[in-house]
């Protein structure tokens, strides 16, 4: 009987396409995208409002909707990384609201309103809109309204956050 001759049926193209599969599937790629963290959605305001009172900190809501892709943009490449870098831990709570999503929030008075008056009441009508509001709701600075050049988007804000920082810790008690 004549031995199996495995050199015959695993060419060099065959262990190339054998080892691209054992790299490329299974548990590697569902672990990275798992350990990417998420942008918390608000959900309750006033347990941001107790962070934000107690660390002067200003807290950024952007305001989107699941179809938008200007929304996916600005969280995919700006507010996550943010959050990754750990740099903006102690300048902003970072936070969206998809109004989209059909839930009811807690406001910072304790009311319980829909996400879509929620942003009416920081005159939210294109998305994304980013808000930065001190711990009563009380917006900080001028709303930021979509997405300009994305490589500029970035010093656009950190000075509004800066500035959010500045008239939180500056101006108000």
């Amino acid at each position: 009987m004549k031995a199996f001759d495995y050199k015959h049926y695993l060419s060099m193209p065959a262990l190339c396409f054998l080892l691209f599969l054992l790299v490329f599937s299974g548990n590697n790629t569902v672990q990275a995208d798992n350990s990417r963290p998420e942008l918390p959605s608000i959900s309750d305001a006033r347990q941001e409002a107790k962070r934000s009172e107690q660390q002067q900190l200003p807290i950024l809501i952007m305001f989107g909707t699941e179809s938008c892709p200007f929304c996916h943009l600005l969280k995919e490449d700006f507010l996550i990384p943010m959050i990754i870098s750990g740099d903006y831990t102690d300048k902003v709570i970072l936070r969206q609201l998809y109004i989209t999503d059909g839930k009811d929030i807690i406001d910072f008075s304790g009311q319980r309103v829909s996400a879509d008056a929620f942003a009416q009441r920081y005159k939210v009508r294109l998305f994304p809109t980013t808000v930065l509001v001190d711990h009563r709701g009380q917006p900080l600075v001028k709303n930021i309204v979509g997405v300009t050049t994305p490589s500029l988007f970035g010093g656009t804000l950190d000075d509004a956050i800066d500035e959010a920082l500045t008239v939180l810790r500056g101006a108000r008690p």
